[in-house]
């Protein structure tokens, strides 16, 4: 499961606002799950480069540099931009922020903390009452606020399930 295949991967999101709850959930249950994971590993697997990807320390910090795009796309769509904040392809933030330096309980809390501020903007959202869209710049693709949420879980899940490769090798 490489980040190449994160971009190749298409998504639908026709499901019924009803879905929300349990979306709601995964966000909120996210940094817990990754704590859990992550809890009694060595520095060294944590910091491992695996073919000089990115290491465990390293997909825990992207997901806390994100969490500003997750929350500018809500407001994109809350302020009826025609198109939602467009992101680095590059991931340069992540790369260059030197995430293995830090320790893995900071990444997390760092996590858990932008994480706690996208809830805080989603728990002021009528999510049923709010169908606008935005399109997204890279998949050309409508998409609600809902789906911003489900969005996010998946890249959630996508990047444990890397964390969670990248451990079983070592």
């Amino acid at each position: 499961m490489s980040a190449s295949k994160w971009f190749e991967r298409k998504f639908d999101f026709s499901f019924d606002v009803n879905e929300y709850t349990t979306i709601y959930r995964r966000l909120l249950q996210a940094p817990e799950s990754l704590e859990i994971i992550l809890q009694n590993k060595s520095n060294d697997i944590l910091s491992y480069q695996p073919d000089g990807k990115w290491s465990v320390k390293e997909h825990t910090g992207h997901l806390s540099v994100l969490e500003p795009l997750w929350r500018a796309r809500i407001q994109d769509i809350i302020e009826k931009r025609p198109t939602l904040t467009p992101t680095d392809l590059n991931n340069s933030a992540t790369s260059e922020a030197g995430f293995n330096k830090l320790s893995i309980t900071e990444l997390i809390q760092r996590f858990a903390v932008e994480r706690r501020q996208t809830l805080v903007l989603l728990d002021s959202i009528n999510i049923s009452g709010h169908t606008n869209t935005s399109l997204h710049p890279r998949m050309q693709q409508p998409m609600r606020i809902i789906d911003i949420a489900y969005f996010t879980a998946e890249h959630d899940d996508h990047h444990m399930g890397v964390i969670g490769e990248i451990l079983v090798q070592n």
